[in-house]
């Protein structure tokens, strides 16, 4: 689950001087908008083939069963279809929904 943190800074023992930095996590309560998580999938597929690199174990990557659900996973993340599949692939959490906006033609609901 994508989670965002916001450093709060409070005093210690009402001395304004001696403060505390706490990491307060937002797993979307206070977002403006939300999309499906798409890119937070490809997760796993990242840490398979490190897992593979590091330990030279192979025989998971290779299976059919694992190669077909990676090849389903990547059919659904970049389907250029935004009205069938409503989410959007968001790198790094480069984009920003601070307006009202669309995609592809469809407008972008905020909730």
């Amino acid at each position: 689950m994508p989670a965002s943190f916001k450093v709060r800074t409070v005093p210690l023992d009402g001395n304004n001087e001696a403060v505390e930095e706490i990491l307060d996590p937002n797993f979307g309560e206070s977002a403006i908008g939300r999309v499906a998580p798409v890119d937070s999938g490809l997760w796993w597929i990242i840490l398979l083939r490190a897992y593979g690199r590091i330990t030279g174990d192979f025989a998971l990557q290779e299976r059919v069963d694992v190669q077909t659900d990676i090849k389903l996973i990547l059919k659904l993340c970049f389907a250029d279809g935004f009205d069938m599949f409503p989410t959007l692939l968001v790198t790094n959490g480069s984009c920003m929904i601070d307006q009202r906006m669309g995609i592809h033609g469809h407008p972008l609901e905020i909730q």
